[in-house]
């Protein structure tokens, strides 16, 4: 009798999916994808299309690249489907807005950690930019997945414009409230050792989620450095430190701006792209004090950071995932990479931060814990001054202390050129008054009446005078 009950239990479970599958394709505008070869585009030995489990399924092969369903564009919508990931790969995934390799939107499981109700990296949401996963870069959309081993796992994709609901088994894990991908259409895609089935695409159905995006509850904080002046990237060669005269940016580097994103993120991926190559990116901002001051700076950044103020190295540190140098939270960015205390003139202040890129996305994300005393927070802006009588500076000058010491000071191009025997030429920034810096906090104090120059460096000076 027990398996009478059992078999009757069993056929009508399956009467009543077949009967919900055939209610949902009756509904306008859904789509009940084939899983046959014909309707999608992959590798050739990657994909096969069979039953399993009293299915048709797709099961898709370890290292398959993108699985694409051929002749769908999909822009807003729900995406649902049902999948067993092997528990051996590392991730089951599906792409939208994809538009090609480069640019394109991914939901992913991590399947060793999908079961697990404490994992956060169970399930995330990223951008793909420039061909860079941002898994990185946006740590806060990640969740613990609460997903079921050698089971079928029920996945929904809810996108409405700028926000995005994920659900799993009918429970709802990440709630996107702002999508970051560049492409608001395009391709949808599977990834990932697993099998797939029951793929049912419903266009403009978004069940009232807003589309515009939703709140940014960081915008209300003040403390974020939001705003700041950048210079184009350079190759950084591996191993180099940048914290010679000759490796940092001069003023008229600085003429074009860059803003933050949400929760203070400064995008550097989105601004430059990827590279295989090492390359640093120089910004500053300028802080102004209403009076002397310190203030605690937290500090996210990805992947390394070198920072001065005032032309004075400050701090210097490394969040690098592969190199097992990752910084809390496991190598993504967070202001809880690292901080450093900040010791603020009255008046302005030169923020100068470096950030070099190795693995992935890069970024900073900078905020002042106190602002008590600041008055301003601001893109640095290039004090252009020129340069009178230039003529009165140029020329030999010997040190007093050691007449083998020599400078020699020439123009080019209405810049006042320093040449010495064991550095390249450096162009000076005129501040005025006769007063050159070099940067690293060296000043150059011209008296052309005495024909004299003092370097100035950390409160120690040295006297140049100029050959007849």
């Amino acid at each position: 009798m027990k398996k009478i009950i059992l078999i009757v239990a069993t056929l009508l479970a399956i009467l009543f999916e077949s009967y919900a599958q055939e209610m949902k394709s009756k509904i306008p505008g859904t789509q009940n994808i084939a899983l046959s070869a014909e309707k999608w585009i992959f590798q050739s030995g990657k994909v096969d299309f069979l039953n399993f489990k009293g299915r048709n399924t797709m099961k898709i092969a370890p290292a398959s690249g993108p699985i694409i369903i051929k002749d769908l564009v999909f822009s807003d919508g729900t995406i649902e489907y049902d999948v067993i990931p092997a528990k051996t790969e590392f991730a089951s995934a599906i792409y939208f807005h994809r538009k090609n390799e480069k640019e394109q939107e991914i939901v992913y499981l991590r399947v060793p950690k999908m079961t697990d109700p404490f994992a956060n990296e169970g399930i995330q949401y990223c951008p793909i930019l420039d061909g860079i996963n941002m898994w990185d870069m946006y740590p806060q959309y990640q969740t613990a997945a609460q997903a079921k081993t050698d089971e079928w796992n029920h996945m929904k994709l809810v996108i409405s414009g700028l926000q995005m609901q994920v659900f799993v088994n009918d429970s709802l894990r990440l709630t996107i409230p702002k999508l970051e991908g560049r492409e608001r259409s395009g391709s949808i895609a599977f990834d990932g050792d697993s099998y797939i089935s029951n793929i049912v695409i419903k266009p403009g159905q978004t069940e009232n989620l807003a589309q515009t995006e939703g709140a940014d509850l960081s915008r209300h904080e003040a403390n974020y450095i939001r705003n700041w002046s950048v210079a184009q990237p350079a190759l950084l060669p591996e191993g180099r430190e940048p914290t010679t005269v000759s490796d940092l940016p001069k003023d008229d580097s600085f003429v074009e701006k860059i803003a933050a994103e949400r929760y203070g993120l400064v995008n550097l991926t989105r601004r430059f792209g990827g590279s295989e190559k090492r390359r640093i990116v120089w910004l500053k901002a300028t802080i102004n004090a209403k009076e002397a001051t310190q203030t605690n700076l937290q500090l996210g950044f990805s992947d390394e950071i070198w920072l001065y103020l005032n032309d004075q190295i400050t701090y210097a540190d490394k969040n690098i995932f592969r190199q097992n140098m990752k910084k809390y939270p496991d190598g993504r960015i967070s202001v809880q990479n690292g901080s450093t205390k900040l010791k603020l003139k009255k008046g302005e202040n030169q923020l100068l931060i470096g950030v070099s890129n190795d693995f992935y996305g890069w970024g900073i994300i900078a905020r002042l814990e106190n602002l008590e005393g600041i008055a301003t927070m601001q893109p640095y802006e290039i004090k252009k001054r020129a340069i009178e009588n230039i003529e009165r500076y140029l020329g030999v000058y010997t040190a007093e202390i050691s007449p083998r010491v020599k400078l020699t000071f020439i123009q080019k191009d209405g810049k006042l050129i320093l040449q010495s025997s064991d550095q390249d030429s450096t162009p000076l920034d005129y501040v005025g008054n006769d007063l050159f810096k070099m940067g690293l906090g060296i000043e150059w104090q011209f008296n052309p009446d005495l024909k004299q120059v003092i370097r100035r460096e950390n409160g120690f000076e040295m006297k140049f005078s100029k050959e007849q």
